[in-house]
């Protein structure tokens, strides 16, 4: 029987170990991907740091990894197409969605996949050496349900712009869909890092007016420009709350964004970000997932409209739109830079320890292992 790598996380401040298991076969209905390429998201920074305490961890450790693409291995007995009804066959690319939804739950009736009360990123609960053992993105392969939402990738696609799509992309996008975003309206993100260069693109194509990114890395600002940002703001430069208010209002001709989006993970944003809105703007919190951080907040400084409004994920079916956007705009919006560095899956404790960005500074703006 053939074996495959696993990255496993054993606990907080120790290494990741990589173990080998049996390949399992597809169960009916459902599929084995072999992994292409798997990327390192702020969430998985967030549990190797231990912000996120509330992560259970095994005893026999936690399977890391949930955004990635891969192709098919397997398809498990009747299984023939994507969700979307396309013919599928071994060696075929596809995205799966990043989340696993129960199906069946209030929010999952409504339509609300991504807001699940149940809902698990990643197959399962990871435990690590339970089958069907390949439950997260950093190892060889990865094993898909019954009825897990999968979608082919267009050939017109180029592999360069995968691997981020089923978090980084559709994060930001259910997020700019739920703000409202629309022609002519004005936009400021907060953090210029993965979920920021595509927040940048997709609120122009959805016929922003002007974007406006923030960040205090001089190379990712130059991407948000590539991106389509019409004005970036270093916060080196622009280094007091008011300075960044101030210059903000002046390129919004005084009268401030229309939305703000809180991309960075800081729960001091809010209340900065709030402070940047037009009367009746809307502040989109996606960044801050660390639970137990609080803000003092003045409620009368939201009396005129502002709302505050929070995103998690994405509803599945928001992938094969999302393709579809990549597939459009691939010729004017160079995707394949938002990864800048590569690494072996045997190399992942380096890759994790190159793309930190707490309490330090990374060139990196999405590190990728690729199996």
């Amino acid at each position: 029987m053939s074996t495959g790598r696993v990255v496993v996380f054993k606990d907080h401040g120790l290494p990741f170990e990589i173990e080998e298991y049996p390949v399992p076969d597809p169960e009916p209905g459902g599929m084995l991907l072999r992994i292409t390429q798997a990327g390192i998201c702020g969430s998985d920074l967030h549990t190797w740091r231990g912000d996120q305490r509330a992560v259970q961890i095994p005893p026999s450790g936690r399977n890391m990894g949930h955004e990635g693409a891969g192709v098919v291995h397997a398809l498990g007995a009747g299984r023939t197409t994507d969700s979307l009804g396309s013919p599928l066959q071994e060696g075929d690319r596809v995205m799966y969605a990043a989340i696993m939804p129960c199906g069946s739950c209030y929010h999952c009736g409504r339509g609300e996949k991504n807001w699940c009360s149940n809902r698990q990123t990643g197959v399962g609960a990871r435990i690590a050496g339970e089958f069907p053992y390949f439950t997260g993105t950093y190892a060889d392969y990865f094993w898909i349900p019954a009825g897990h939402p999968v979608y082919k990738v267009p050939d017109e696609l180029p592999d360069s712009v995968l691997g981020w799509v089923n978090c980084a992309m559709g994060t930001v996008t259910e997020g700019l869909l739920r703000a409202g975003c629309t022609a002519g309206d004005y936009v400021v993100i907060q953090g210029a890092g993965g979920l920021g260069l595509n927040a940048t693109a997709l609120a122009k194509d959805m016929g922003a007016n002007k974007v406006i990114v923030l960040d205090r890395l001089t190379n990712r600002l130059e991407l948000a420009e590539e991106f389509g940002a019409d004005h970036t703001i270093n916060i080196e430069e622009f280094n007091t709350h008011r300075m960044r208010r101030e210059h903000i209002m002046d390129l919004t001709e005084g009268r401030g964004a229309n939305i703000v989006m809180e991309l960075v993970g800081r729960a001091e944003l809010l209340v900065e970000g709030l402070d940047y809105l037009t009367n009746g703007g809307t502040f989109m919190e996606i960044g801050d997932i660390v639970p137990g951080r609080t803000v003092e907040l003045d409620p009368s400084t939201i009396l005129r409209g502002k709302r505050i409004i929070g995103s998690s994920m994405y509803r599945p079916e928001l992938l094969p739109v999302m393709m579809e956007t990549l597939v459009k705009k691939q010729a004017e919006i160079p995707y394949e830079k938002i990864v800048s560095d590569f690494y072996p899956l045997d190399e992942v404790n380096e890759a994790f320890a190159r793309a930190e960005w707490n309490e330090t500074q990374t060139q990196i703006s999405r590190a990728m292992l690729v199996p």
